[in-house]
């Protein structure tokens, strides 16, 4: 490039920039542009209007001059064109939102730059609406009264996975989207009778919201308004599981997760590991790991050691705070499950899925994840020392490294409702009282009493010996008696020294008693303290068991009034969905009313007009006739 181009150029970027306040850029985003960019460049709202096209006008240029040169860049008669104000809505949405007035566009171009519905101070940001008559020529905007809404549309194909721009109509404020489904279904290229359904694009940012819309409800009950995006797909219609996005929900969710990670510089690979240790000896239908979160979003994982039904290991991915999120929420993931091979990680079964979490399906994972009977395999190294690992992978935004961490809980802790927690515990209850009952059956261990047996002979005379050996009788008959003692001792005593009456093998054995008889009756009262204690302790054992027995009879009341409450609850349910939906006819009806009023009306003013045509017509008539009247009594009068 020579010298002289390139000072041409900088004199040249001089000059604009110098002038640079003299102008404004207005950016004109037209129907062509959406179609160009939904569904490829963009999926939320309607237009990037860094890639429309922008005009460099002067400021002080009438904006009717301005019209005149869009006409000649877009071949759009001036007369032809109605320019709509974007408004940046409270949920970061832009959005048409208003047409310019006649009064608006008799301004210079730099004052309704000023104006403060502006989308940015730099720049002018506008819609270009054009009607096409029925030759696909340019023709005058109708005019829009305040009851006409204008709604954009986005239709969307399941089997494809696309969204693409279809058009754009005006509707009546107390219309019903039901009224506009023909329209529809053409502007789809779908048969007339095609069933549809349809979904308000609300916001996507902080969190997407798309909701259902009632196709029988009044758009301004719906509080649709100028601007709006509906979006509409057929109305599905056998399995939807088929479909990897069923519905525009749960489309926009997972494109809205895609450009997050398109727009993120740094993700990773989020891991939490779940060590469930005494797999075997797990009783429960089902338990949950402990909360883990990823980007202030709660997860957990749920494992049926038994098979949901099935015999295999089922294992899921569940949203742990689903219950407090608002409603519609959506929550879109990319995750992974693996059973860790402990022995050789490179035989770990792997299962991977993406899935729209919602408040409808905030659980998501693999009924069928391995057959139990592999999990069991000892040649497989799934269950080691009884114990199980589990590992959640999830894709997600990287944080500082000390919030990245892996968790091992070391408990199985159920997470359920309290019905569930009180049928697990009573049903362990229920096993222990078996236990208890299976003890008491076999007698258990327990000593019993027993008495020493001590011969008796003569006395050292004939009535002490006598004397003695009743005494001794009457001891030996209940020895664990406090008060026997001293008659025992009296007894022996007397025995011990008599030289007759008794045999050699009596006399031996009454000396070695009488030797030893304080260590004797120390054992003996021991015993009987002892005794007492474990007969008192028996007593309150059997009446803590009487206790739990009747505690499990209330149970089992309990868990039958649990179920008749369910029941009536279902019921009360069912009434409130069938007044809900009364309510909602009602309100349609209502309004169904207020429109067949303003039909009344307007009816009534139009016959209120042709009666006072008619009341004037007669009146004219009457004068006529009274003319008439008076003319035929005079011919009368001289010729009848």
């Amino acid at each position: 490039m020579s010298l002289m181009k390139i000072l041409e150029e900088v004199e040249e970027q001089r000059k604009y920039k110098a002038q640079a306040h003299l102008h404004t850029i207005i950016k004109v985003a037209r129907e062509e542009d959406l179609v160009d960019q939904i569904g490829k460049d963009i999926y939320f709202d309607l237009v990037d209007h860094d890639k429309v096209r922008s005009f460099r006008i002067q400021k002080q240029m009438p904006f009717s001059l301005f019209k005149e040169e869009v006409a000649r860049e877009f071949g759009v008669p001036v007369q032809c064109q109605r320019f709509w104000f974007w408004a940046k809505r409270q949920n970061c949405t832009y959005r048409p939102y208003r047409p310019l007035t006649p009064q608006e566009e008799a301004q210079p171009v730099g004052q309704l730059r000023e104006m403060p519905n502006k989308a940015s101070n730099a720049k002018l940001k506008l819609f270009l609406e054009v009607e096409l008559g029925l030759v696909q020529v340019p023709v005058s905007p109708r005019k829009k009264s305040e009851e006409d809404i204008l709604i954009f549309f986005k239709l969307y194909n399941p089997e494809k996975g696309e969204l693409r721009y279809v058009g754009r109509l005006f509707v009546k404020a107390y219309g019903r989207p039901i009224e506009i489904l023909p329209r529809l279904n053409e502007m789809a290229g779908f048969n007339q009778d095609e069933e549809l359904v349809l979904f308000e694009e609300i916001r996507f940012e902080p969190c997407l919201m798309c909701e259902h819309l009632d196709k029988e409800t009044s758009f301004r009950a719906s509080q649709i308004e100028d601007g709006d995006i509906i979006c509409f797909q057929k109305a599905q219609i056998g399995n939807e599981v088929e479909f990897r996005y069923p519905d525009v929900p749960s489309f926009l969710e997972y494109m809205r997760n895609r450009q997050h990670v398109m727009e993120e510089q740094s993700f990773t690979l989020w891991k939490y590991t779940w060590k469930i240790t005494n797999f075997t000896g797990l009783t429960q239908k089902k338990y949950y790991s402990e909360v883990f979160t990823l980007s202030n979003n709660a997860w957990r994982i749920l494992i049926f050691p038994k098979g949901s039904n099935t015999d295999h290991l089922s294992i899921y991915l569940d949203v742990a705070d689903s219950e407090r999120l608002p409603s519609r929420w959506s929550r879109n993931a990319h995750f992974k499950l693996i059973l860790i091979d402990q022995n050789n990680y490179g035989n770990s079964r792997i299962r991977e899925m993406e899935h729209n979490f919602t408040a409808r399906e905030s659980l998501s994972g693999f009924t069928s994840f391995i057959l139990l009977s592999e999990v069991h395999d000892s040649r497989n190294g799934y269950l080691v020392n009884n114990t199980l690992m589990v590992v959640a992978e999830i894709l997600g935004p990287q944080l500082p490294a000390e919030n990245i961490r892996l968790s091992e809980p070391p408990a199985n802790i159920p997470h359920a409702t309290p019905t569930d927690t009180f049928n697990t515990y009573f049903s362990n209850l229920d096993e222990f009282i078996n236990v208890a009952e299976s003890s008491l059956a076999r007698g258990g261990s327990y000593p019993s009493n027993q008495t020493g047996a001590l011969s008796t002979s003569e006395a050292p005379t004939l009535e002490e010996v006598k004397k003695a050996r009743l005494s001794l009788k009457e001891c030996l008959s209940d020895v664990f008696k406090l008060n026997i003692k001293d008659r025992l001792a009296e007894a022996v005593s007397t025995l011990s020294i008599a030289k007759s009456g008794l045999s050699r093998d009596q006399q031996k054995s009454v000396k070695a008693f009488w030797a030893n008889f304080d260590e004797f009756t120390s054992d003996f009262l021991t015993f009987e303290r002892d005794n007492f204690e474990f007969e008192m302790q028996k007593l309150l054992k059997d009446q803590e068991f009487a206790t739990m027995k009747k505690i499990q009879e209330t149970h089992v009341l309990y868990k039958q009034l649990s179920g008749d409450l369910t029941e009536e609850e279902e019921e009360l349910n069912k009434k409130l969905e069938e007044v809900s939906s009364r309510r909602e006819k009602l309100i349609s009806d209502w309004e169904n009313l207020m429109v067949e009023s303003e039909k009344a009306k307007s009816g009534y003013r139009d016959q209120e007009k042709k009666a006072a045509e008619a009341e004037e017509t007669k009146r004219i008539a009457e004068e006529r006739m009274s003319r008439s009247t008076t003319a035929w009594s005079n011919l009368k009068m001289h010729f009848g």
